[in-house]
């Protein structure tokens, strides 16, 4: 990884992998030149046996051998050099597959090693959930009585004062604490206890956000060890139905082959077991006739995109004005920006999740989306992505930018990986989106923006590939302004997955120096930079 400033970049045109990308087309270059040199020596020992110098060795013998050692060292020097290169292409080419070979065994080392304590996370959590229920309840319990008894001893204090400035009620000791009582009963305030209450759960809550912000790569161990960690759910059921019934009744319930051996068959078992009950189901996916003109955006300039900082400030625009009046009638706002050239190019950014119903309802950026589309799948989002995009006019010869935040990064990059769609996508920028999975071909311009603090970018639990058209870019999350929200380890609504902190990342990535963002950064220029002025358009999609 390389470190420029407050950020961390990994891949890319300065990565490994494209370290390795250049030493096989190095070993290719060397094993051609080799052979070519040896079809050179090849033909120059023809010459040292041709009859007519062979003749002419009869008339001028000296001449003759002068020309035969020529050509005799000429060949020579032709087969070292061929034989150079070709051991130096052979040792290119081996040091990158014991490389990728090495690399490959540790990471199904690693796989087992995390679905080995997974699956005992697995079948010790009812346990573990039963103890951390009551010492949840204890804990509330001591808030509860800590802040009442302190607001009782400060009002038992005032109540003492009080009784003891009339100093005439002492002389009776019966009158003395009945007035004491009255005193201290007056003095007590059931408000400030409760504020003292909710003082205290607000600062816990607090170090629980830090804390789990702090060890936010649990979980990408808990999606990496996601086949353990269901097995080992699932595994007191093999003590009552035993092994066989056990996976047919869970084969059964999930759609699946029990028990999942990948992340894919874990999450489509997850899928599967939610559509018994109505849930995870994406439905139908939509058409150009399910988009409509949304609602103006009022109070706010429409934020085209001019570089990476403004296009995740489009992506937190569009979120966030993505309901019909004052209703609670979401839906997905897609934002389409054409910048003129020839052909014109065109930026899609995709709105992220809207709705945590596991059930699907209007709008299609929820949660049944977010599980389809981290298995692959086209959903009702990307076909509403895909619907608008042909309704901009966008052709297989416009080049096309996907970008967007969280469920919109899932989204382009499922997109970007999809080769049933008829589009030149040749750049993915995301924030937040876990899209290690996807198999996004080698001619597509990948950034991905991904906070350290930020457990949704971890939830594929892989590392993005560390490939030459790939770069990720890791930070801390930064806080943000009074008016866009909370800093970092506070509680409430936000936290550092957040699509204005991505924002304020990006403008630190556009100014970094560093050559795998540069790189991406000058592939991607003719889309902030057209040839004049650019036209942006939202369209709204429900279901």
């Amino acid at each position: 990884m390389a470190d420029s400033g407050g950020i961390t970049v990994s891949g890319g045109a300065g990565g490994i992998g494209a370290h390795l990308d250049d030493m096989r087309t190095e070993s290719a270059q060397l094993w051609a030149m080799s052979e070519q040199l040896v079809d050179q020596a090849t033909a120059a020992a023809g010459i040292a046996v041709d009859g007519n110098l062979l003749a002419s060795a009869i008339l001028s013998p000296i001449t003759a051998a002068a020309a035969e050692q020529e050509i005799i060292f000429a060949t020579g020097q032709m087969l070292l050099f061929a034989t150079d290169a070709g051991v130096t292409a052979v040792f290119l080419a081996g040091a990158v597959d014991a490389y990728e070979a090495v690399d490959a065994s540790l990471t199904i080392l690693a796989n087992a090693a995390v679905n080995t304590g997974t699956l005992f996370l697995g079948v010790m959590a009812v346990p573990l959930a039963l103890g951390a229920g009551v010492l949840a309840l204890a804990d509330v319990a001591g808030v509860y009585v800590g802040g009442y008894l302190a607001e009782g001893v400060n009002a038992l204090g005032e109540g003492i004062d009080k009784t003891l400035a009339n100093p005439a009620t002492l002389l009776n000791p019966g009158l003395a604490l009945g007035t004491l009582a009255a005193n201290t009963i007056e003095a007590y305030d059931v408000d400030a206890a409760q504020d003292a209450v909710d003082e205290t759960f607000a600062d816990q809550l607090a170090q629980l956000n830090e804390l789990a912000g702090d060890n936010a790569w649990v979980v990408d161990l808990i999606a990496q060890g996601a086949p353990g960690l269901l097995t080992g759910l699932t595994l007191p059921l093999t003590v009552i139905l035993g092994l066989a019934g056990t996976n047919a009744l869970l084969e059964k319930l999930t759609g699946v082959p029990w028990p999942p051996n990948t992340y894919e068959e874990a999450l489509q078992a997850i899928i599967g077991a939610g559509n018994q009950g109505g849930h995870f189901n994406d439905g139908q996916l939509l058409d150009r006739g399910d988009l409509f003109e949304p609602p103006a955006i009022v109070g706010e300039e429409v934020v085209s995109p001019t570089n990476l900082s403004t296009l995740f400030e489009g992506s937190a625009q569009i979120d966030e004005f993505d309901a019909i009046g004052d209703d609670t009638d979401s839906f997905a706002r897609i934002r389409i920006t054409e910048v003129p050239g020839n052909p014109p190019s065109f930026i899609v950014q995709i709105p992220s999740t809207q709705s945590w119903d596991p059930t699907a309802g209007s709008t299609p950026n929820d949660v049944t989306s977010d599980t389809h589309a981290m298995l692959a799948q086209q959903t009702a989002l990307s076909s509403a992505v895909d619907a608008a995009m042909k309704e901009a006019g966008i052709t297989s010869e416009n080049p096309v930018m996907l970008e967007g935040f969280s469920l919109g990064g899932i989204v382009a990059g499922q997109m970007a990986a999809d080769p049933s769609l008829d589009y030149n996508i040749t750049h993915v920028a995301t924030g937040g989106s876990p899209i290690a999975n996807f198999d996004i071909p080698s001619d597509v311009q990948v950034l991905s923006l991904e906070f350290d603090e930020d457990p949704v970018a971890k939830l594929d639990g892989n590392s993005n590939p560390d490939s030459a058209n790939w770069s990720t870019v890791h930070a801390d999350a930064p806080s943000l302004p009074s008016d866009k929200g909370v800093p970092v380890g506070m509680a409430g609504d936000q936290s550092a997955h957040n699509s204005n902190r991505y924002a304020i990342t990006a403008a630190e990535v556009d100014a970094s120096t560093d050559p795998s963002v540069t790189a991406w950064s000058e592939s991607a220029d003719g889309f902030f930079n057209g040839s004049g002025p650019t036209t942006t358009t939202d369209y709204g999609a429900q279901r």
